[in-house]
Parts: C-alpha cells; structure tokens; sequence
C-alpha cells in the first residue's frame, strides 16, 4: 500500500466500486503525491493518463492524439476519446492530470467529459478523474469555471501533506529527534523527501540538497510561492517580514510600506494557499488576556527558507554551503524546530483520540497563545473537560518549573485542565516524575513515544 494514503485509495476505490458512472475531482499542492497515488489506485484496472501541458487547446488537442496514435492537422476531442478506451467490459477509468490547463483555456473540454461519461462514445461503465496542482483554482474558480457541468462532479479529494509519523517511517536510521528537525524543514511533502537521506544527518541534507548550488531544492520555496500568485515581489516582502517576525497586520505595514488594505488581500491569498495561516486561540473567559491577529507561515519549508535564507542569500553566493549552515542556521535551528515540535505531539494526541485511549473523547482542539505564554495543547469534550499539553524540545529535561509556567499561563487563559499532558524530546526531572505519580491526570511523555 502506498505510504499514508489508505484512505485516499480507499475513497477512490468505493467510488470505483458503485454503479454507474463517476466525475472525481482530485486535487493537492505540487510534489504531495497525487500521481503515485492514482498510479496505486489504477494497478491491475484499465485506465489511460493524460498529462495536460500549459499550452494552447489546438496544441494540447496534437499532444493528446499524439499519444493515442492519431495524426490529425485538427484533432478533436470526439476521435480521441474513443481512440482511448481499451477493450473489455469493466469499468474503465480515465486519468487528466493538471487538467487545470485545458479547463482555462477551453469552453468545449468540460462537455465533452460530460459525454464520455454519459456514454455519448461507448457503452461501458467509465470513471473520470480530474487531477490538479492548481489548489487555488480549484477551490475558487472551477465551478464558475465550468458553469453547470459542476453538477456533473460526484466527488471532491484533497490530498494533503502526510504527517510525522509517516516521515519518521520513511527515514528509519534516524533518531525521532533528527526525524522532527526534518519534519521542520520539509513538512509532509513526499516529493521533497526523495531528495534527502537518512544515511546523512539533518545538517548535511539540508547543505547538500537545499544550499548547495544547483540543488534541487534551492530554488523549490520561491518558485512554490511564485506558481499560483502574481507579483511575487510583493508576497516575497510579507514573507521575509512574517518570518523574521512582523506577525501583525499592524507591523507588516510598518515593515513593508504597503498599505493595510493591500496587506490583507495579499494574506487572505497566502492563507487560502495554504501558505500562511491565522493564528487563533480556543476560546476561554480569559479572552482578554490573548493574542489576536497573529500571522505565521503554515508550509514548513516555506518558512525554513524566508527565516534562514532569503535574507541572507548573498552570503550564501559567497561562502560554501556548511559555512552558511554553522554561520546562520545552526545558532536558531533548535529553537526552529521548537516552533513545530506541537505539530508533532498533537498529532499523537489525534490519533490517540481516534483510536479512542484519551481519557476524553476530544470534540474540538487548538492552543491558546496568550500575551505572556502559550498553551501548545488544548482540547476539550462535549461536556467541557479539557485536556491542556505543553511541549519542551530545547532543553535536556523538562522541569518542574516549566510545569508552573503552563499554570500560569492557564490563569491568564482562566481555564482549568481536567487532565495535562507534558512532552519533552529530552528528559523529566526528578520533581515532576514524583508529580506524575502522585497525580493520575499527569501524563509524560517522551519523543521516543511519538
């Protein structure tokens, strides 16, 4: 089975398995493991895959029939549909990868689906999916795009980013320590993992295929940031300053020069991309005492590259890549992946929660980010109980006195915890593990667990 995706093929394969004919809309940033995971799904069933290209629909329409064997100066959609289904009874199953490049330029493309799988070409059972890189387009434009023929779509699968656990089974050699510090830098990309390996430690990866020149990944954030959105400049600027830590609407305006209003157009584009996000707190009667409005970036390696790079990518021209590491990376790296340590841990919490071993069964979650502390954890039941985690990734051990911070914190937020879960990726002092065993709603947890 392919690494993290039993549900998506499952999704797909019920839909294969129903009568009739389907429309599946599939789509999911680049390099997130869309193709591997319809080439699964195909294995052992008749299908044919078309790749659109960005190009003009009479070019796309010779491409096309070049690769069912036509040779025709006007092709058209009517011969090549039927040039593309192979023989048999079973449910055939067409493939449109980045279809996003016909739709935008053809008014005809979407009828003629309509026809194939309403049978206008054969007489068969067909399923149509219809795959796209282009997130933004497909959740904001398609169905104007395509007018009624939305109507027609009996599915819609997001694939999105894979999580740790599925990161920390790809890089097996690693420590679960070195396999977060990854996590913090790639995220839950597949197609940015196969460029790293575990037979090298995290900053050699990280030298080798990101800072060296002509490494694969040199030029990914920018060029990821720059597909889908005009004036990259502009989205460069708001991202260096929200990295470097100008989280506010209010501070990106004074950083940037640009005006609020062109500020949050620009944000709401970056967050609908999955870019950026907004930042907010679980709700608590201490509501005053929180952060609002807080912008961080969401895509990890994203952030890895405007926190570390951008800024200083003129030292990089001049030094050699392990220089650039020791001299800008390394002194804030731990502290980096500090920031994406609560990522992990909640996952762990979900699937605890799913498989039903908390002793709550958590309806809603988040964190609460208050103006003198932070709560990383908070999850709450139905009936209100709430369970609260803080997580340590910095220091060798975690200690009691870090459990007194999240006490206080949990003052300012005025909430109570029916149960506290501490992480820590080193170890706990002496003083808590007493606390732990004295109190039955105390949990440790170390990162050998997750």
């Amino acid at each position: 089975m392919l690494l993290g995706r039993t549900q998506e093929v499952r999704y797909l394969e019920n839909n294969y398995k129903k009568s009739g004919n389907q429309l599946i809309v599939m789509y999911g940033r680049e390099n997130i493991g869309k193709t591997s995971l319809i080439m699964e799904f195909c294995r052992e069933k008749l299908f044919s895959y078309y790749l659109a290209r960005p190009c003009s629909e009479l070019e796309q329409l010779k491409l096309w029939a070049g690769e069912v064997g036509q040779d025709k100066v006007r092709p058209e959609y009517s011969s090549i549909f039927p040039e593309i289904l192979s023989e048999g009874s079973s449910k055939f199953i067409l493939v449109i990868d980045e279809f996003h490049n016909i739709v935008k330029n053809s008014e005809l493309f979407m009828r003629e689906i309509v026809n194939f799988i309403h049978n206008r070409y054969h007489d068969r059972p067909v399923m149509v999916i219809l795959c796209s890189s282009s997130v933004g387009f497909v959740e904001n434009s398609l169905v104007t795009k395509i007018g009624e023929a939305a109507y027609e779509i009996t599915g819609f699968l997001e694939v999105r980013e894979l999580g740790f656990l599925e990161l920390s089974g790809c890089f097996r050699k690693y420590s679960m320590r070195q396999c977060v510090e990854l996590y913090a830098v790639l995220g839950g990309v597949p197609g940015l993992w196969q460029y790293v390996s575990d037979d090298v430690d995290v900053r050699g990866n990280i030298c080798r295929a990101i800072l060296k020149k002509g490494a694969v990944l040199r030029t990914e954030a920018e060029r990821y940031v720059s597909q889908e959105l005009r004036e990259p400049a502009v989205y460069h600027t708001i991202l260096n300053c929200i990295a470097a830590g100008k989280r506010k609407l209010n501070d990106l305006y004074l950083e940037t020069g640009f005006s609020r209003a062109k500020i949050s157009v620009y944000l709401k584009n970056l967050t609908e991309l999955e870019i950026v996000e907004k930042i907010s707190s679980m709700d608590t009667a201490g509501r005053d005492n929180a952060m609002k409005g807080i912008y961080r970036i969401r895509s990890p390696y994203v952030n890895f590259w405007f926190r570390f790079v951008f800024a200083n990518y003129s030292k990089l021209e001049l030094m050699t890549e392990e220089e650039f590491y020791d001299m800008y990376i390394a002194p804030e790296f731990d502290a980096y992946a500090a920031g994406v340590f609560p990522v992990v841990c909640r996952e762990y919490l979900n699937r605890l929660n799913q498989a039903g071993r908390l002793p709550i069964k958590c309806e809603k979650s988040g964190r609460w980010i208050g103006k003198n502390g932070t709560i990383d954890i908070m999850a709450m039941d139905r009936e209100g109980r709430t369970l609260l985690g803080a997580c340590g990734f910095s220091e060798d051990e975690m200690t009691y006195e870090n459990y007194q911070k999240l006490l206080s914190v949990m003052k300012q937020a005025r909430v109570k915890a029916d149960y506290i879960y501490l992480f820590s990726a080193g170890e706990f002092d002496d003083e808590l593990q007493t606390l732990a065993q004295r109190e039955s709603n105390i949990e440790l947890i170390r990162l050998s667990q997750l």
